[in-house]
């Protein structure tokens, strides 16, 4: 079964989640949620040919840069 949109969107959320407060830096807990969800955009790419990487990871990460 191919994850939709929505369930791309959960799965960002999560994980945007488990990231530390802004402000309150955690280098590590960060590089291990990227770690995360770069595994996890792979196997998203692998999925779904129309699953964009980039999007995802903005959706995660966008408040860190």
């Amino acid at each position: 079964m191919t994850m939709s949109r929505k369930h791309y969107r959960q799965a960002a959320a999560l994980l945007r989640d488990a990231l530390p407060p802004k402000g309150k830096r955690q280098p590590t807990r960060t590089a291990t949620v990227r770690e995360i969800a770069d595994g996890m955009a792979s196997m998203f790419a692998r999925d779904n040919h129309h699953f964009r990487r980039g999007t995802f990871m903005d959706a995660i990460f966008e408040d860190t840069k």
